[in-house]
């Protein structure tokens, strides 16, 4: 485990892609370490990206006369993504579509999800989420018979003070110890009149009579299950535990599956099923275009075009390196695709809830390093949750508009080649390595986290994604 390494001064708390750039926490101690690693489970963190996209194909359109006095074919003209058309032909939805998301209900839906999953699955090898085998089942009888033990010895003790039997009237000294216990007991008995309804039952009592001495006996030999199988009445004590085991896992049993009803029920009032989304993969939010900035004052915008991106993710058992979203959200979407996942392998795959808010920033070119100009668009990403490459496959899969130089999930924008056969770049725009970019264009630029006490500490990356004037008129993207 490297966080347990004694002599490693830095441990990391959460990851970023190989080819991300940005904002990486690294703690000091075990301790920062724990609170850090808490908060990103807790969904206690706000993340922020940047990232530049290309189109996923080129755009077949008339193009004028100055695209063909610049050198481009006629046939194609380049057109940056993500442009007005694309956001105004999406669904806008009421704020309080994402109050599932807000207060984590669907989280906590998906993960009980998992549970029951994993319930069946030991089901069928004969156990459930919340099996206690023998030995624990011996642990919680031994606990209870020490009690026992301890509040007989306690009454005894307490029957043999002087006095009226009211321990309130004992003199001081040293036996006005024996008060003790009684409040002790009355303290009990007050909490459990008190007690949740979700308390697990108790322990049945064994079918054989037990005396006195052999419990004494069972006692005697510690709380070691593997002393009680050697000791020289094993068999007896091995039939008695493993029969009360047997009778205590099937309460239990009972009280998981009314427990999960009752969880199932107010889930259902609170409109959430089974962990899974309802929204749409492609929306907007009413009222959502509040302006907001990657950090550089000169790019705040007071009309800025966000939407959110809505579809599950899953890993493919096979070890595979690329994730792959439902095949429910790629139905309704018309982009690229980075392979086809079949209803056989999707069966298979643990889809997990995942939703990215996107605002677009800057829409233009960027050029090569053989001159060509190539469209691009600057956008800012805010994960609502962690996913393995959620935002890279969220903006090929789903928008249509993949990172730019992401190899993985790139699409037809690694090299777009001539159409006519005779060697034309086609504005397809690529550089003398078939590539428009040396790097992935996907930045982590900012994270606020609380860390000790609470306090809220917020991390920022440099921009490496510059917006430079080229003339007059025409800006362009400066990638570092």
């Amino acid at each position: 485990n490297h966080a347990s390494l004694p002599d490693d001064p830095f441990r990391p708390v959460h990851q970023l892609d190989y080819a991300t750039s940005g904002v990486l926490l690294l703690a000091k101690n075990k301790r920062s370490a724990g609170m850090a690693c808490r908060s990103f489970m807790n969904r206690k963190t706000c993340k922020q990206y940047l990232a530049v996209v290309t189109n996923s194909h080129r755009i077949r359109e008339n193009a004028d006369a100055n695209d063909d006095a610049a050198g481009y074919d006629s046939k194609f003209i380049l057109v940056p993504p993500m442009g007005k058309e694309f956001i105004e032909k999406l669904p806008i939805l009421p704020s309080s579509a994402l109050a599932q998301w807000e207060n984590g209900a669907l989280e906590r839906t998906y993960r009980k999800k998992r549970q029951r999953e994993t319930e069946t699955r030991e089901t069928k090898k004969g156990t459930f989420n919340g099996y206690m085998p023998v030995h624990s089942v011996f642990a919680k009888w031994r606990g209870v018979l020490l009690k026992k033990r301890k509040e007989m010895k306690d009454e005894s003790f307490a029957a043999s003070a002087p006095g009226d039997g009211n321990l309130s009237t004992v003199e001081p000294g040293p036996d006005r110890q024996r008060e003790q216990p009684v409040k002790k007991m009355e303290w009990k008995k007050k909490n459990d009149d008190n007690a949740i309804k979700d308390e697990l039952p108790p322990l049945p009592e064994p079918k054989q009579a037990v005396t006195t001495n052999e419990i004494d006996e069972l006692l005697s030999l510690g709380p070691s299950w593997k002393s009680v199988k050697n000791s020289k009445n094993a068999d007896k004590w091995v039939s008695i535990i493993a029969a009360m085991a047997k009778e205590y896992n099937e309460l239990l049993e009972k009280f998981y599956t009314a427990k999960h009803k009752k969880e199932d029920k107010v889930d259902s009032i609170d409109g959430v099923s089974e962990g899974i989304s309802t929204l749409p993969p492609l929306f907007r939010i009413h009222g959502d275009d509040s302006g907001e900035s990657s950090g550089n004052d000169n790019e705040i915008s007071n009309n800025l075009d966000s939407f959110y991106i809505c579809a599950s993710i899953g890993e493919p058992d096979d070890g595979s390196f690329c994730v792959v979203v439902d095949p429910a959200a790629k139905k309704t979407c018309n982009t690229i695709s980075n392979g086809d996942t079949s209803s056989t392998l999707a069966a298979s795959i643990d889809f997990k809830p995942s939703l990215t808010k996107c605002t677009i920033l800057w829409r233009g070119y960027s050029y090569s390093k053989n001159g060509k100009r190539f469209p691009v668009a600057k956008v800012m990403l805010h994960p609502r949750t962690g996913r393995r490459h959620q935002l890279r496959i969220h903006l090929s899969e789903i928008c249509g508009f993949p990172i730019l130089g992401d190899v993985a999930y790139g699409g037809d924008n690694k090299e777009w080649e001539s159409s006519d056969g005779n060697g034309s770049s086609n504005g397809a725009l690529v550089d003398e390595k078939g590539k428009s970019c040396d790097r992935m264009c996907l930045h982590a630029r900012q994270l606020s986290i609380p860390l000790m006490n609470d306090v809220v500490k917020t991390f920022i990356a440099p921009d490496p994604f510059l917006i430079q004037q080229i003339g007059d008129v025409e800006e362009s993207l400066l990638i570092i």
